[in-house]
């Protein structure tokens, strides 16, 4: 039960104080109180702390006294360390408990953001893990930065108040923030409270000390650096077709001289020396440009008569293939193609 808790870390306080104070046998009776009442609680470095006070007892001589001593302060440096109230496990729990933002800051729903930053102010130095050594004290400090966090910005305090609840309201984000695919969204992925700590109290220790508390990041500062450079390697490779196309489009190329097919571009029809095969050209002036009997005339007579063969051992092939089927069809291509060959 609650009591039985609360009244367990009150024994524990009082342990402590005894332990402190060099009183071993009270602080024996109360850590076996505590530990009746809650077994859970973990009593081992206050039980190792007692049997550091053996060596102090009465009686003895002044360099004895002096070792005892020693070993009372040293106990009670130990002590001091992870000393806490009962007021700092109640203000933890109370704050885990809660299911309101505007109740973990002790505002009201009509309150203004300034009355909002004077809250969190209060209460961060309150929870902050360099000031409260209880337990759970940094959960508590991460719910606090939320609450503040959520309830200072106008568009996620007003999503906020048509939902009501915590949970609801960051199980809503959860579910934008993978929907819309962005990592600005809200403060679930770049939720850091250390930072909003030190907007509020400057670089330096708020509590004067040499332990200052930092959060782990869980997102590594290059990765920022890879988000940087990723988009702009991505639009490169979506735009890299068409700049080929455009490439392409003002690279110079030349049109054959010639084709077997009348068609818009080749108008002027000609005919070869050898065998009279008839093509054509898309240039009036080709008889300036490739006198007949030149060597330029005589290759581009050749490359048609051999385009004309090859096509016509194409057709002469398709032939074959029907006359498979009837004897009586007709050949000519192939009997034209035989006339290249005698």
């Amino acid at each position: 039960m609650d009591s039985n808790k609360d009244e367990a870390f009150r024994c524990i306080g009082i342990a402590k104080e005894a332990i402190a104070s060099g009183n071993k046998n009270r602080a024996l009776k109360f850590i076996g109180i505590a530990r009746r009442l809650n077994q859970n609680l973990s009593v081992d470095d206050l039980l190792s702390a007692c049997e550091n006070l053996d060596s102090s007892v009465p009686g003895s001589t002044n360099g004895e006294n002096h070792v005892g001593k020693a070993k009372v302060e040293e106990v009670r440096a130990k002590v001091e360390e992870c000393n806490y109230t009962q007021e700092n496990v109640q203000l933890i729990r109370q704050i885990k408990r809660s299911k309101d933002y505007y109740s973990i800051l002790g505002v009201e729903k009509s309150c203004s953001v300034d009355e909002i930053r004077k809250a969190y102010r209060k209460l961060s130095l309150k929870v902050h893990p360099d000031k409260n050594k209880a337990p759970d004290s940094e959960e508590a400090f991460k719910i606090v930065c939320k609450a503040f966090q959520c309830l200072s910005n106008d568009e996620s305090r007003r999503q906020y108040d048509q939902v009501g609840l915590v949970e609801g309201f960051e199980s809503n984000l959860h579910y934008n923030a993978r929907r819309r695919r962005r990592r600005s969204d809200m403060f679930e992925e770049r939720f850091d409270p250390d930072d909003i700590f030190r907007s509020f109290f400057g670089q330096h220790d708020a509590f004067h000390t040499s332990n200052v508390y930092r959060t782990r990041r869980t997102t590594p500062q290059p990765r920022q650096d890879q988000g940087e450079t990723g988009p702009s390697l991505m639009i490169l490779l979506q735009l890299l077709p068409f700049l080929l196309i455009i490439v392409l489009a003002y690279l110079p190329f030349s049109e054959p001289n010639y084709s077997l097919q009348r068609n818009y571009s080749y108008q002027f029809q000609k005919s070869t020396e050898r065998y009279g095969v008839e093509y054509f050209v898309n240039s009036a002036e080709f008889d300036d440009k490739f006198p007949v009997g030149s060597l330029e005339r005589t290759n581009i007579e050749s490359n048609v008569i051999k385009d004309y063969k090859n096509m016509l051992g194409r057709y002469c092939h398709i032939e074959l293939q029907r006359r498979q089927w009837s004897r009586n069809l007709p050949t000519p291509h192939c009997d034209k193609l035989q006339t290249f060959a005698a």
